[in-house]
Order: structure tokens, then C-alpha cells, then sequence
């Protein structure tokens, strides 16, 4: 398929369909013309003129990708056209005109929607409001999911084209309001604030979508999959969006072709460096030459960055953990004396007195319980606005749990499935919620406490990192209780598990190093390695976290 008006059809039912962990397309209702008809919109009601001496700047955004893998491609001259821009390899990250951070990390969970909105806006879960894939906001006991991955219902997925979810949802500025430049985007799902954004239009999403749902796409050819056709038109309509309007000083290029073909491929990692090489890099290389031919490339900054990474999985039912599985935590939760939700995006009036509720973030799970004296009998309604009691509703479900992974009672499936198990203290609507701890069996633990008895250098940053997932004024979204699956690389792959309603080769969502690390790269065309790295060490140097990406742009643009 390589015509863009027939493969259009196909390409952006992956952007609003695709339910497994890559969160796609764009948001908001001055959108949905653009859905229908592909091409662009002007997303601000006044128009913003590029400035004539202001700095330029252009995001890829790269979902999915491996850093490893991405610098591998790259200094084996299989991304010829990143290669060119970065120029000679000096060694420790640091190339003749740019710099990669070699250990730069996503937020928790290492998932796509939480992930994105940290970095446009600098924030983090706590304080921006977006925790995941999947979330349920006990204000308005309103679940969410615009990546279902616990469910097939996908009316969130499409809103974020239709309706602008993410930005709704947001409760603090995106880097485009932040810079009031002209700014353009390409399909990325966080664009509330900015000048124009590109996609490409569907006619019909049926037939792709049965495919999604089914789990029957494959990642095999990267230059004949539908990923590939989606990040090459996307390019294209961007271009066309430059040729009218003129360079922005702000172009943000997502690309979630790479991680749609990473979990649909049986080698998950060495398939993702080929989709890197042989279509990542030529449509970078489209954007690139476009900025040339208006004479723009020279002076503009360029930043390559991605929202996570990935960890090969086995493809089968007996290592997920779904909603009706034997194994699924929704069974110990169950057992501890609570009505759980249902794994649907939508639930009927007999179903709405559930007294517990699950969303899944791949290698994450979250679960937020009710104060059950609400809703004592059956067909009650919970008030979700009160917070659970901590002895009587979260201990409960927490040692149902935890007894379940150590000696498979009450749920035997569990058993020898989970590696962490995080709550806290529940605090009242309208507070900042509390940091999770561990729970060790018999109490929980401060996270530092915890690891200076059980080192676990596997979980880079991890009690900073749940921090910014829990400890804030909407922390709560996070849920009572945080779950991480056996996960890490160095855990045999027979050995991993994941929280979803599909399976696939590899997943993403946990706080391990391999999911966690991501490309985090500033260079110039015409600037120095040096430069960039100096400008690097101010917001983090060799470790800078994804939320960095906002204050540095900011920073060049000297807002």
C-alpha cells in the first residue's frame, strides 16, 4: 500500500484505534473537519506570524523507540540522514553536532498518554492530571482510557481526535501555550495551544480495526506495514502544511509507527532498529530536507525524543494478566470482599455499584477502592469522592495480593507473577494525595527504606519517580494501590508478565531500566556538540528526566 489516498483509510484507524500501549492521534473539536478530510487545521483562533530572528525548532517524537537500538542504527550509518545531522561520533553521547543524553527516563508509568503529556508540558502525573494509558477520576467516577489496554471499547481513542481528551484533562499549560510562537503539529495526541496540526484522513476504520482487536497485525516488511505508510503520510501532509504556511518556529513530527511494529513484532527489538533505519529515518530525512529547501535547516535545533521504551514479551495468554484471567488481579480484589468494575469503558445502570475499579498500563497495573460504608449492599451506588478507610478497604485488598504472589491463596494464578506492591495512606478530595510505599507483608515501607535493604538497580529512580506518579493534587488518579508485574530484563522472558486484555512481543508501562530509558537528543546543523551538551547539563546533563524537554525548548526560545 503506497498511495496515500487509498492507504489513508487504514493508516490513522491505527492513530485512533490501535489499543495496546502507543497512544496516537490528535485531539479536540476543531479537529474532527481535518479527521474527515485529512491535511490541516488552524488549531488557534489567532494567527501567530513566525518570528523573522527568533530561534526554530523541530520534535521528533518518537514513540517506542529504543535508545540502544536508535544509537546502534545510527553509528552503523543505518539512519543516514540522523547520521548527517549529528555528524562525527565523539564518544559518550556527545557527537560533532549534537548531544544524546545515554541515560535519559521516562516517567511512570512508562506509557504512552502519561508519558507524551509530561513532556509538552514539563510537568509530571501528580500535577498534570494525566497518569496513564488507562485512569478512573474518583471526582466524576469517569474512567478513562484513550490507549484502552484492559478493554477493546475505543470511544476514548477517538476522542482524542474529536473531542481534545488529553487537552481537557490537562491541568497545566503545554509547551505551545508556554511559547506562544507559531507552532505546528504532526498527529501528536498533546497539541492544545497550537498554531496548525496535520494528520492524514480515514475513510473507514472497520477493517483495520478488526485486525487491532484481534491482535492480527504483524511486524514483519517495516517499508510494505501499515506503521510505515502512516509515519511516511504523515510527513507528507506536514510538508504540504509548510509549503502553505511557511516554517513554524515550532514543528513537532510524531511518529507512532515504531511502536505499533514493535509490539507486533516477533523480535521485537532488532525489528524495531530495522523500521528505524529503513522508515524512521528516511521520513526524518523528508522534514529535514523540506527545512533545506526553504533555507531553514542550518540554524534550526532539532530534538529526537521518545516516550519510552520497549520489553520483549512472550505472545500468549498464559503470561497476561487480563481482566478474566485465572490469574488477574481483578479475581484478588474480588476476593477480598469488593465489587469490581468491569473491564469496559462504559458500564450499565446494574453495574455502576462496583466498589473497586482496575486500569492497565501494560506493566502496570492501578486499583482505587471505595469506602465501602457507602455502598454496603448490593445496587448501591459508591461515593468516590470520599476516600477509601485505610485498616478496612486498602489493607485488605493490598495482603489479598500480596498473599496471592507468595503462596497463590486465594488466587493461585498470581502466584510468583508480581514484583512490587505500592499503596498508601488514602487523603481526602481536594488534598494532595500521599508518595506510595512499599509493602513488604506486614507494613508498608518508604520506597528509600525499602531499597537500602533490597537494592534494586534495576528500577533506576524509583522513588522519585513514584512520586511524581502519586504524590500531588491528583495524585489520586494513580489509585490506591500501584501493582509492577515481574517485568525486568533481567528476568527471564518466560518469567514476564503484563497487565492487559491482548497480548503481544513486547510491552512497556513499568519502572524498569530497559522501558524507562529513552533517546533524549539536541543537535544543530550547523552548531556544536559542545553547545548542545552545555545546553543539555542544565536540565539534567547524562540523566535528564522526560519532563526536561519543556523547560530546555523554553529555555532556547528564552521564554
Amino acid at each position: 500500500m503506497t498511495r496515500l489516498p487509498s492507504c489513508a483509510t487504514y493508516i490513522v484507524a491505527v492513530v485512533m484505534l490501535f489499543l495496546f500501549s502507543c497512544g496516537l492521534a490528535k485531539t479536540s473539536g476543531f479537529v474532527t473537519h481535518t479527521i474527515e478530510t485529512g491535511g490541516e487545521e488552524r488549531a488557534t483562533k489567532v494567527e501567530v506570524p513566525a518570528s523573522p530572528t527568533g530561534p526554530r525548532m523541530i520534535i521528533f517524537a518518537l514513540d517506542g523507540a529504543v535508545p540502544a537500538g536508535m544509537m546502534d542504527d545510527i553509528k552503523t550509518l543505518q539512519m543516514p540522514h540522523v547520521k548527517e545531522l549529528l555528524g562525527n561520533d565523539q564518544g559518550d553521547g556527545l557527537f560533532e553536532h549534537g548531544y544524546a543524553a545515554p541515560e535519559a527516563l521516562s516517567v511512570l508509568p512508562s506509557s504512552t498518554i502519561a508519558d507524551w503529556a509530561s513532556i509538552f508540558t514539563g510537568s509530571v502525573p501528580a500535577w498534570d492530571g494525566i497518569p496513564g494509558d488507562e485512569w478512573f477520576d474518583r471526582e466524576t467516577a469517569t474512567f478513562f482510557a484513550p490507549v484502552p489496554v484492559s478493554m477493546t471499547d475505543v470511544a476514548d481513542n477517538t476522542k482524542l481526535v474529536t473531542d481534545d481528551l488529553i487537552g481537557n484533562e490537562l491541568k497545566v499549560p503545554t509547551l505551545y501555550e508556554r511559547l506562544r510562537v507559531r507552532s505546528y503539529v504532526s498527529m501528536l495526541s498533546v497539541h492544545r495551544g497550537a498554531t496548525f496540526y496535520t494528520t492524514v484522513g480515514p475513510d473507514s476504520l472497520s477493517d483495520l480495526f478488526r485486525h487491532l482487536v484481534r491482535g492480527t497485525l504483524m511486524g514483519r516488511e517495516p517499508e510494505r506495514s501499515l506503521s510505515g505508510t502512516l509515519d511516511r503520510a504523515s510527513v507528507e501532509e506536514l510538508n504540504k502544511a509548510i509549503d502553505e504556511h511557511g516554517i513554524p518556529d515550532l514543528q513537532v513530527v510524531y511518529f507512532p509507527g515504531i511502536d505499533i511494529f514493535t509490539h507486533a513484532a516477533e523480535d521485537p527489538l532488532n525489528s524495531q532498529m530495522r523500521y528505524l533505519a529503513h522508515v524512521t529515518d528516511g521520513a526524518v530525512g523528508q522534514v529535514l530536507d523540506e527545512y533545506r529547501r526553504h533555507n531553514a535547516l542550518d540554524n534550526t535545533y532539532v530534538i529526537f525524543i521518545s516516550d519510552h521504551a520497549h520489553i520483549p514479551t512472550m505472545n500468549d495468554e498464559k503470561h497476561r494478566l487480563g481482566p478474566d484471567d485465572d490469574s488477574s488481579p481483578f479475581k484478588a480484589v474480588a476476593e477480598a470482599g469488593f465489587r469490581v468494575r468491569k473491564a469496559s469503558l462504559i458500564v450499565g445502570d446494574a453495574d455502576k455499584d462496583f466498589q473497586a475499579v482496575l486500569a492497565y498500563q501494560g506493566s502496570m497495573a492501578n486499583i482505587y477502592l471505595a469506602d465501602r460504608t457507602t455502598c454496603p449492599n448490593d445496587d448501591d451506588n459508591c461515593d468516590w469522592k470520599k476516600p477509601p478507610r485505610f485498616e478496612e478497604d486498602v489493607i485488605p485488598v493490598v495482603k489479598s495480593l500480596y498473599q496471592s504472589n507468595r503462596r497463590g491463596r486465594p488466587i493461585a494464578g498470581l502466584k510468583g507473577k508480581l514484583d512490587l506492591i505500592f499503596s498508601r495512606q488514602p487523603t481526602p478530595s481536594g488534598t494532595n494525595a500521599l508518595p506510595f510505599e512499599v509493602f513488604d507483608g506486614q507494613q508498608l515501607v518508604p520506597i528509600d527504606d525499602y531499597l537500602s535493604e533490597h537494592p534494586r538497580p534495576d528500577l533506576p529512580e524509583l522513588s522519585e519517580r513514584m512520586r511524581w506518579l502519586g504524590a500531588g493534587p491528583y495524585g489520586n488518579r494513580a489509585g490506591d494501590i500501584v501493582l509492577l508485574p515481574k517485568a525486568c530484563m533481567n528476568v527471564p522472558i518466560e518469567n514476564r508478565y503484563y497487565f492487559a486484555g491482548m497480548t503481544h512481543y513486547s510491552w512497556h508501562g513499568s519502572a524498569c531500566e530497559q522501558d524507562g530509558h529513552i533517546p533524549f537528543i539536541l543537535a544543530q546543523a550547523k552548531g556544536s556538540g559542545e553547545k548542545m551538551r552545555s545546553i543539555m547539563n542544565k536540565f539534567g546533563g547524562t540523566t535528564p528526566s522526560e519532563r526536561k524537554m519543556t523547560p530546555l525548548v523554553v529555555s532556547i526560545f528564552g521564554k
